[in-house]
């Protein structure tokens, strides 16, 4: 387990549940591989008295109305939230739609935003995850960035 996430405060109540809710927007195939390779550590780390239960939706459906609302409802209630996304200035209007949706439903306060950044698509990132941090910020929640290109978190 990387020690960034064994520090977060929510770590210890992660420990101690039956399951962990995983709620991810993803912008490709690949960087829906990058959430479940996540995932499967986080379940290792956690142990098997732990199931990671999770939903992955990609930015696409996301910017359909219908589906956004059943999104936002499973991220309202998720203890983690991740958007893996490739290297880019802003997300797409619908992406952060979904997001106004959950942080409005969000009555959890013990949650995080992992942010998953992909090196494969060169460009600048840093607005994104301002954007991302200051989602965190509004919704209570810890913040953690990781770019693929980047051993470190931020």
């Amino acid at each position: 387990m990387d020690s960034m996430i064994s520090n977060l405060r929510v770590w210890q109540i992660w420990k101690g549940l039956r399951q962990v809710k995983v709620s991810a927007a993803c912008e490709d195939s690949s960087t829906s591989a990058r959430v479940e390779e996540f995932c499967r550590g986080l379940s290792s780390d956690l142990g098997q008295s732990c199931e990671i239960i999770k939903e992955i939706w990609l930015f696409n459906l996301l910017g359909l109305p219908g589906l956004r609302t059943v999104a936002a409802g499973e991220a309202a209630v998720a203890h983690l939230i991740i958007i893996s996304v490739h290297h880019a200035e802003t997300l797409p209007d619908g992406v952060k739609s979904w997001i106004d949706l959950w942080l409005k439903k969000r009555n959890n306060r013990g949650a995080v935003l992992l942010a998953l950044f992909d090196p494969v698509y060169q460009g600048v990132s840093s607005s994104m995850g301002n954007y991302l941090k200051e989602v965190a910020k509004r919704g209570g929640m810890e913040f953690l960035a990781k770019s693929e290109d980047s051993p470190d978190w931020h």
